[in-house]
């Protein structure tokens, strides 16, 4: 009699991962760090910036972002945490894989981005309707008109996952939330000042040397598709922009020039960050 060799049970994998989500789950809800940088903190800053920036209503579809980049500046240091304390060991312990564990945080965080990003969103709907009425000024109101839904989704899931990518990159080399707290807020302001979120991409991509530097945060990816999602134009269709000049939504110098360009870039950039923390993630900090 030949013996039956079970080299991988479906069932039994899915229960661990299940099993770890909620714990991941669990983790999440119990953590205040998660609501303030996830709700308060971008609802703070979309209110600032709409004002500051002449209470331009299309804006706010940018700021709704927030929640999604600021999965990296909550997930990383409770990431380290858990390495300090029993969690990790006791998961450890029981042999599960490094890839499992990291899928189920990716899991988690990524829809607890899209569910903060739907309640920005929604903020930011009420505050224009408040500021700018319900009328044809309201240029938030009206993008809703032009909106390609399946870029949207898909930008969407891309932002999530570049940030919780990072996070548990940084979160899995680090000893100590003190180590790399810095690193992490000097990335997330970064990404979210030269990804075009946050400053208006007319006067932030001027030329070609500030084009090429910004290729290298990731997040510029996701977000210029985002911005695609509800531009009326193409990628390179131009019209006059506030200072009098040809642009296209892009600025005065395009980054991409075809859709694909963004998404390549943005699964190249995934599939590096998640095979790296693979071979990097620490179960424990060292002492």
């Amino acid at each position: 009699m030949f013996k039956k060799i079970d080299t991988f049970n479906f069932k039994k994998q899915s229960s661990i991962f299940k099993n770890l989500t909620l714990l991941v789950y669990k983790s999440f809800i119990k953590e205040p760090r998660s609501i303030i940088f996830m709700l308060i903190v971008p609802i703070f800053f979309s209110v600032m910036f709409f004002f500051i920036f002449g209470k331009e209503g299309k804006t706010l579809f940018n700021y709704a972002l927030l929640p999604c980049l600021t999965v990296l500046t909550s997930l990383t240091p409770a990431i380290v945490e858990w390495k300090n304390s029993v969690f990790l060991k006791r998961i450890d312990i029981t042999g599960v894989k490094k890839s499992m564990f990291i899928g189920s945080i990716w899991l988690v965080y990524l829809l607890a981005g899209i569910f903060f990003y739907i309640v920005v969103l929604s903020f930011n709907a009420i505050l224009s309707i408040i500021v700018l009425g319900a009328g044809d000024s309201n240029s938030f109101l009206k993008a809703f008109s032009s909106i390609k839904i399946g870029y949207l989704l898909l930008s969407i899931i891309l932002i999530c996952a570049t940030s919780i990518a990072l996070a548990t990159l940084f979160g899995g080399i680090a000893n100590s939330s003190g180590s790399i707290q810095g690193i992490v807020m000097m990335v997330y302001f970064f990404s979210i000042f030269l990804s075009g979120i946050m400053l208006p991409t007319e006067s932030l991509f001027k030329s070609h040397g500030m084009v090429i530097f910004t290729y290298f945060i990731p997040h510029k990816y996701p977000v210029f598709l985002y911005m695609y999602s509800f531009s009326k134009t193409g990628w390179t269709e131009t019209y006059q922009g506030m200072q009098g000049t040809q642009v296209t939504f892009q600025g005065a110098v395009n980054s991409f020039t075809s859709s694909w360009q963004p998404i390549v870039g943005s699964l190249a950039i995934l599939a590096g960050l998640f095979t790296l923390t693979t071979f990097t993630f620490k179960w424990t900090a060292k002492r």
